[in-house]
């Protein structure tokens, strides 16, 4: 998939068209989809992702350059294209943009209250701002939340549980990626106190950054990748460094490198974003459109990784994962 992929629209949809005269409109000519990606536009994952969008979108009726067109953009966890690819995609008059991260999202938000919004994997989508409440967004955003704020406390759980001497835990992301980290960081110290163990905030942004993070931490500690896009980019860097400073690391990202992830299934959440999108091009409005929580989730166990570290995981564990990497 090509960063600037452009596929030439016939009669664009005005930006500034109230929502109502817009669900008004019946699709008689191409319409258009503005994506902005929040990860790394050559990531296999990534690719991965896009291609389940599409072929969501290909079943429900829109073939590309028959009936719609789709300009993609891809922030690759940095914000600053994050605004400035908002800023295009605004521009360029699209009937609906679906947008996936928090920091991406909020990109986009600041560029259009008008042109309709589909998200996927968000963060607290209420306290950031961008819908009134789940049940009724009221806006013109809606779409898909990533994880709710308890699944810090289940980071915490699964990493006592595999590596049960340790005594400080790490959250670790980057605040301008993650501008919700309070949102899963009061819910896992609450966590670290319950287990005994004292919580660490890690604060990073560059690669720099995370590899200070594990070189500073001590034996007897572990850490947690927070969910975000900065993190999701740099997550091989990650992994390797966790390796090489020997430190157990539980990742809020679905990935096969870290000791172990659990994460919802964001295949899945962008597939079930592509049915929002088709109710919008539709004449569907996203004030209308409750915003949906994740249904699957995908437990990540890497044996590799876990022998190297000199750490032994359960039978019970083990039978509860969806994937194991030996």
């Amino acid at each position: 998939m090509k960063r600037r992929e452009f596929i030439t629209l016939v009669g664009g949809a005005a930006a500034t068209w109230p929502l109502a005269a817009r669900a008004q409109q019946a699709p008689k000519r191409m319409l258009r989809v503005g994506a902005l990606i929040g990860f790394a536009e050559h990531d296999p994952a990534t690719q991965r992702r896009v291609a389940a969008f599409l072929k969501r979108l290909a079943d429900l009726g829109w073939t590309l350059n028959r009936n719609v067109a789709i300009d993609f953009r891809y922030g690759a966890g940095d914000a600053d294209k994050n605004r400035a690819f908002a800023k295009e995609l605004v521009s360029l008059n699209p009937d609906v943009i679906f947008v996936n991260s928090t920091s991406a999202t909020a990109a986009v938000q600041r560029e259009t209250t008008i042109i309709p919004v589909v998200f996927a994997t968000v963060s607290d989508p209420v306290g950031s701002g961008f819908v009134a409440s789940l049940a009724r967004p009221g806006g013109n955003m809606t779409g898909f939340v990533n994880v709710e704020a308890s699944i810090a406390g289940k980071w915490l759980g699964l990493l006592k549980e595999l590596a049960p001497g340790i005594k400080r835990a790490g959250l670790m992301y980057n605040p301008t990626t993650a501008t919700y980290f309070e949102y899963y960081l009061k819910p896992f110290e609450a966590a670290a106190e319950a287990a005994g163990v004292k919580s660490i905030s890690l604060r990073v942004g560059d690669s720099a950054e995370i590899e200070q993070a594990f070189a500073t931490r001590e034996r007897d500690d572990g850490m947690v990748l927070m969910s975000d896009p900065f993190l999701t980019v740099n997550s091989a860097f990650a992994n390797e460094k966790a390796l090489q400073f020997r430190i157990p690391v539980v990742s809020g990202i679905s990935q096969s490198g870290s000791l172990i992830s659990y994460a919802p299934d964001t295949d899945d959440l962008f597939r079930r974003s592509a049915a929002y999108v088709d109710r919008i091009l539709r004449g569907a409005s996203p004030a209308d459109l409750p915003v949906q929580l994740p249904t699957k989730f995908e437990l990540i166990i890497n044996l590799k990784t876990a022998k190297a570290l000199g750490l032994t995981v359960s039978q019970t564990l083990l039978a509860e994962a969806d994937e194991v990497i030996e």
